[in-house]
This record gives C-alpha cells, sequence and structure tokens, in this order.
C-alpha cells in the first residue's frame, strides 16, 4: 500500500496549499465526511511528525553537548567558542605561529570529598601533577582551581571515568611558535586568553575579517641566516645588541627583520622584558654617515651642484659657535663623489647648504624621515627632529647627527636612493601591486649607485664587498648622546647597502650598538671595521637562498666556492644575474 507523502510545513507553502483545497471543497458544497476524516488525519499526522522531528532534534543536539556519561558526574567545560586566530606563516608557507587546544584539569574545591584520596587518584592519571600543591588548593574552598595543565586525551578519559562531579575539564586554546626566537620580534605574542601583545600576533587582532592563514613576507631561511651572523657579530665585537633588516628594494617587502637580543616567544615571560624591544622598528638613533648618501642626492638634485664642482675640505668648517671637522680627511677639495667615498662630514655641510633650508627639510620629508612609519608591526618609533632650523641643525644633519631615526626609517629612505629613485613604503604583507612614490630622479639614481659602489671597492667600506655580488653602501658611525653632549666611547654603527650594483634588487641596514675594537681591527671600532663585514657575511650567506646568482666577471674559484656552499650548483657556470622570484 502506497502513503502519500507528506508536505513540509512553510509559510504560506503546502498548509496554504491544503486550506485551498479546503476552501475550495466548501465552495462546491462537497460534503464528503470520509474526505474530511481524513483531512483532519492528514493534519494530525503533519503535527506529529514535526512534533517527533522537534523531540529527535532537541535530543540530538544534548547527546552532542554530552559527549558521554561521564559528563553527568564529571564537569566539562569548554573555553567560549572562538574563531581560532589565523596561523602566521612566512611568504614560502613555512608556519611561524599556529594555534593548538590543550586539556586543563581544574577542581571546585567546595564540592570535593577527602581530597587527600582524589589526589593519590590524580596523581595516578596525572604523574606530572604537584601533588603538594593540589592537596592545598583542594583543602580550601574556592570555586575552581587549576591542577594540571596539557593532559593527553587518555588522560583526559580516565579522569572522566573517576565520575567525580567536583573535577572540571577545560579545553583551552595555546598559540605555538616553532621558530621560537628567531623572529621573535616579527611575529610577536599573544596571552592565555587569545589577545595579540606584540608584534603581528598584536595587529591580527585589529583585523576586521580573518582568513585562517595571515602570509607575510618574511623567508625564515634568510630571517635564521642573518640572526646567525648579527649574533656572531655582536659576540665578536662584544657589543650590547644590534639588528639587521633586508628588504626588496623594488617593493618594501621585509624579507628579514632582526634585533638582538631577542626572546623565546613561547616563553615570553623567561627572559627580561627589555628583550622584547625592536630596535629596529621603535629604536630611535643618530646613525651617521649613512646620510651623506641622501645630502648627495639632495644636492645633485635641487640643481645647485654639479658632479664635477670641488668643495675645500682642506680645513675645519666653523659654523656659528660650532666647528665641523673629518675624521680622517684627504686634506684636499673633493667632487660630491669623493666626499661620499671618503665620508667628508667638512664636505657633506657644504652640499646641504648649497640648499635652502625650506627645500632642505621638504627633502627629508619626502623620504618619510620626519614622521612616523605605516607599518604592520604595532612597534614603531617617532623621529626626533630638531627644535630650530638653523644653519647648524641642518650641517649636523647633514652627516647624520643632530636627528634620530628608526633603522627601518633609513632603509627605506636608502632603498629609494638606489632603485630607481622610488620610495616604496615597508610591509610584511604581500601585495599584487607596489605603490612607491618617485623622490629623485633615475639618473641621480644611478649616480648614487656608483659612488656607493666606490665606496665598497676603494673607500670607507671595504670590508662590506662580497665577490660576485657587486655590493654596494655607505658606512655610519655616530656618537651616543650622553648628557650634555656626547659619550666619546659610545658608537652606534651602521651599514647600508644593497645588491647587486647594476640594478640593486635587495637593499640592506646592519646595525651595531656600541662595538668594541678588538686586535683583528687595531682596536678601532668605526664603522667599517665592524657593520660592513657583518653586511658582507650577511649578503654571502643571503643571497644564494634569495636565487641570486654571483656576476659572470666572478672569478670562476669564488663563483664555484659559493656553488659548493649552497644546494645551487648550477651558480659556478652562470652567465647572468637575474632577480630573484
Amino acid at each position: 500500500m502506497k502513503h502519500a507523502k507528506l508536505p513540509l510545513v512553510t509559510a504560506g507553502g503546502d498548509w496554504a496549499g491544503v486550506m485551498n483545497v479546503h476552501a475550495v471543497r466548501r465552495a462546491g458544497n462537497v460534503a464528503n465526511h470520509g474526505v474530511e476524516q481524513t483531512g483532519a488525519r492528514l493534519r494530525l499526522a503533519r503535527i506529529m511528525f514535526v512534533l517527533v522531528f522537534a523531540v529527535l532534534g532537541g535530543r540530538l543536539a544534548q547527546l552532542t553537548l554530552a559527549e558521554d556519561p561521564q559528563r553527568a558526574r564529571v564537569g566539562m567545560a569548554d573555553s567560549e567558542v572562538q574563531v581560532p586566530r589565523p596561523a602566521i606563516t612566512d611568504r614560502n608557507g613555512v608556519v611561524l605561529a599556529s594555534q593548538i587546544y590543550l586539556t586543563t584539569l581544574g577542581a571546585n574545591a567546595s564540592e570535593i570529598q577527602n581530597g587527600d584520596a582524589v589526589v593519590d587518584q590524580l596523581r595516578a592519571i596525572v604523574p606530572d601533577m604537584n601533588a603538594q600543591r593540589a592537596r592545598r588548593l583542594l583543602a580550601g574552598t574556592r570555586h575552581y582551581v587549576e591542577l594540571a595543565k596539557g593532559l593527553t586525551p587518555v588522560q583526559k578519559r580516565a579522569v572522566l571515568n573517576l565520575g567525580n562531579p567536583g573535577l572540571k575539564l577545560r579545553r583551552e586554546a595555546q598559540r605555538v611558535y616553532p621558530s621560537g626566537s628567531v623572529a621573535a620580534h616579527v611575529v610577536g605574542f599573544s596571552s592565555t586568553d587569545m589577545q595579540g601583545l606584540m608584534g603581528l600576533e598584536r595587529r591580527l587582532d585589529a583585523q576586521v575579517q580573518m582568513s585562517p592563514v595571515f602570509e607575510t613576507t618574511l623567508d625564515i631561511r634568510v630571517q635564521h641566516a642573518v640572526r646567525e651572523s648579527l649574533s656572531a657579530a655582536i659576540g665578536k665585537f662584544s657589543a650590547k645588541g644590534g639588528g639587521a633588516i633586508l628588504m626588496d628594494a623594488t617593493n618594501g617587502e621585509i624579507l628579514a627583520l632582526v634585533s638582538l637580543p631577542d626572546f623565546d616567544i613561547n616563553r615570553p615571560s623567561a627572559m627580561p622584558i627589555s628583550r622584547h624591544f625592536n630596535a629596529m622598528t621603535m629604536g630611535v638613533y643618530e646613525l651617521g654617515s649613512i646620510f651623506k648618501v641622501m645630502t648627495a642626492a639632495m644636492a645633485l638634485e635641487s640643481g645647485e651642484v654639479k658632479l664635477d664642482e670641488t668643495f675645500d675640505t682642506r680645513a675645519p668648517l666653523e659654523i656659528g659657535a660650532a666647528t665641523i671637522r673629518d675624521v680622517h680627511g684627504e686634506k684636499r677639495p673633493l667632487t660630491p663623489r669623493e666626499i661620499v667615498i671618503h665620508s667628508s662630514n667638512i664636505g657633506s655641510v657644504q652640499l646641504a647648504l648649497r640648499v635652502s633650508d625650506v627645500a632642505h627639510y621638504d627633502f627629508m620629508e619626502k623620504l618619510g624621515l620626519t614622521q612616523r612609519l605605516q607599518f604592520e608591526l604595532p612597534e614603531t618609533g617617532a623621529p626626533l627632529m630638531p627644535v630650530r632650523w638653523t644653519d647648524i641643525e641642518r650641517a649636523t644633519t647633514s652627516f647624520g647627527h643632530g636627528f634620530s631615526v628608526t633603522p627601518l626609517h633609513a632603509l627605506v629612505a636608502g632603498a629609494a636612493m638606489v632603485n630607481g629613485g622610488v620610495l616604496y613604503p615597508p610591509r610584511l604583507t604581500r601585495a599584487e601591486v607596489a605603490v612607491g612614490t618617485r623622490v629623485i630622479s633615475e639618473p641621480t639614481s644611478m649616480v648614487l649607485r656608483d659612488m656607493m659602489r666606490d665606496v665598497v671597492t676603494i673607500g670607507t667600506g671595504k670590508k662590506a664587498n662580497v665577490v660576485g655580488y657587486d655590493v654596494i653602501g655607505k658606512t655610519g658611525s655616530a656618537n651616543k648622546p650622553a648628557r650634555g653632549g656626547y659619550d666619546d666611547d659610545a658608537l652606534i654603527t651602521s651599514f647600508l647597502g644593497a645588491f647587486p650594483h647594476s640594478n640593486p634588487r635587495y637593499a640592506l641596514l646592519v646595525m651595531l650598538d656600541e662595538p668594541q675594537g678588538i686586535p683583528e681591527t687595531h682596536n678601532l671600532t668605526l664603522a667599517g671595521w665592524n657593520a660592513a663585514p657583518t653586511a658582507a657575511e650577511i649578503i654571502a650567506r643571503a643571497a644564494p637562498l634569495l636565487g641570486v646568482r654571483p656576476a659572470l666577471h666572478a672569478p670562476k674559484a669564488a663563483r664555484e666556492k659559493i656553488a659548493a656552499e649552497t644546494d645551487m650548483p648550477s651558480l659556478a657556470l652562470t652567465t647572468e644575474v637575474p632577480h630573484a622570484p
């Protein structure tokens, strides 16, 4: 016997259709008692179907909430259901942060009878639990005390099987960081209640919409190489700390950002909180002569200075009550190129003073050196500019003194000097199209590249040279401010560089805080003796990882050495210097 299908109950749908049928029947004086009884039975069947479905649905929900009978006896409390925080990865998909769930064992002390016996039972299940502490807590009357964290599924089941209503199991989220301290200041960390406290973890809290994965521009392989090289340099020169940033000069993407000392973000409270400070994005420093490159660019762009002009650097320069001297002067007239190569303070001041005070400040503003950078990390510092803007402030600014910026500021501005003249904001997230602002002309940028190549081949940055990679750069050494002036024995040293010379793809800034002299440096502490060789070590390790091949003109032995030390054997036979992907 076939049964008619019962229509679903929908507003204005099948019920309306049934009512319309009865209306037609009444209108046609169809008074068939059997049919009316059948209609009544159908209506009753529909109602019963809905009621049964509701009961079954309710029971199913009840069974879902109580995953097993033991929940009636052992209190189960999942953490408030939240959307999981996104995993953070590097540009190649390597996980830097992810979320796991742990089971925490607790108890309502006021519901526990014979606490000693309960502790003995629990110790048999969770041997790592602190029994003495547990006995003390269960002897009290608090509604919730935590006894142990990180229970395994087997331990969780065993606790459930005890059937003690005073015991509580909680499911709690926890962030884990596989890279540990390698990218600590970039990744950051979150609290136990999943609130970001630092770095990109804190940045995630500001996002309205979250995808399951937050992909960064970092390359963790390069990050590791930079950190290792920098750490070795800090140890070698007994520096207080340091940092390094490697950036794609053609779009502003940060591939590595290291600030040392750092800490393990899996255990952020295990180290002094001072290690949480990101010196490269939050600290502001007088970075010294690396800014002579920007001064030369400004002078050439203004049209007030010609490349073949010479400037007398034989004697100190008097500006008001101040006297400007060179550390190791050439004692002769210098061209703008030679001023940069030999790092002449006297020459740099003369270049700056050829430009009007308004144009000088406007140029610094155009390079982003007067305001806080827009960047994904919350920990960013604001530059400290001179209160006045007279000739003496302009003079010291021309060679990187008298104003303070973050190292990231300096790198972003420096990259624009050599990439063709376009300033790209720094980025830790990838974008399909990089939007930059032209700040100098391409011809001026090409001139600056040549100047900076000369710095590395015949000037103060010779120790930054890496055979096959045509490194360009500029050294910087600045005395640290002290009460009433500057500390003659404390330097911040830096190297602003890029590679390769012909078409710079990557820009690098290395900074060391108070490096000390060693016999190898003849006890000298200027940047050419410490920051420059540190940059060379970083480039030698990072370039092959980025797919940058040594130039054809590099000696075959050098290319074979690089090939042997990397997983790129074809390097020894290369005939070009292509961009990395």
